[in-house]
């Protein structure tokens, strides 16, 4: 990964600190158009529960229309989120659940040998949810904040395809990825305590960090499996090509 590859900064917001824009990143359009993906397009995020009034107000001023949490039903039973148990105006919100074998069945059950087995598995697994989730990303205007519990694995992946969608290096979707250990250190050290004491053994250090290694070998996965997002989101999750290149189009800021 290149030291120089861009990462985005998080919004100044008090009760989440992983919330980024999928702006700012040079990409190679299919056609070879070059240019910068927009911003205020695609905001990646972990929980929003302890979002405060004033970082809802943020958003808002930021051009938030639609959240779409993909959250599984146990995650958002003892998380709850405030966008759905305090709706506001002209803001959507969707939940559409998937599941990381972590955080969405309470680490509960045979536990991944390794971050990039379950974004392998997410991708195998997971297109009926990949399929609702960009025809959710199609419909929605202004901008589109998606999460998940922390803001790395399922968001990860979605931020992975959207950014190989639009033409983004290998190197900057990895620093995209790697750069959560940044912003969410302390919580995942913490999480992990919390997971070894529920399910009562040391859970591996490599399920609770951002390393780029995971990244790379789910990046090289994609490729070697599907041939990219593009082939990816058409072929195997079924979603139409057109819709698919509305979405690269919108990140790139071409009409």
């Amino acid at each position: 990964m290149s030291a120089l590859a861009h990462t985005s900064e998080p919004l100044p917001l008090r009760g989440a600190h992983n919330v980024r824009d999928l702006g700012g990143y040079s990409y190679v359009a299919s056609d070879g158009v070059r240019g910068v993906t927009v911003s205020h397009v695609y905001l990646r995020s972990g929980s929003l529960t302890r979002l405060t009034r004033h970082d809802r107000a943020v958003l808002r001023a930021y051009g938030l229309t639609r959240v779409i949490d993909v959250r599984s039903n146990l995650e958002l039973k003892v998380f709850p989120d405030p966008y759905r148990r305090r709706p506001e105006p002209g803001v959507d919100y969707l939940h559409i659940p998937m599941m990381d074998q972590l955080n969405s069945n309470g680490f509960q059950g045979l536990l991944p040998e390794s971050m990039f087995a379950v974004y392998r598995d997410l991708l195998d697994d997971g297109r009926s949810g990949f399929r609702a989730l960009v025809d959710a990303l199609d419909t929605a205007p202004g901008c589109t904040l998606f999460h998940c519990r922390v803001g790395k694995d399922r968001t990860g992946v979605i931020a992975m395809l959207l950014l190989d969608l639009a033409g983004v290096s290998e190197a900057e979707i990895v620093a995209d990825y790697a750069v959560s250990e940044r912003y969410m250190g302390g919580f995942l050290r913490l999480q992990r305590v919390g997971a070894s004491i529920l399910t009562r053994r040391i859970v591996p250090k490599c399920l609770f960090e951002a390393a780029p290694h995971e990244m790379e070998r789910t990046y090289a996965y994609l490729y070697e499996r599907y041939g990219g997002a593009r082939r990816y989101l058409t072929e195997a999750v079924g979603c139409q090509p057109a819709t698919v290149e509305r979405l690269a189009r919108r990140l790139q800021g071409r009409p």
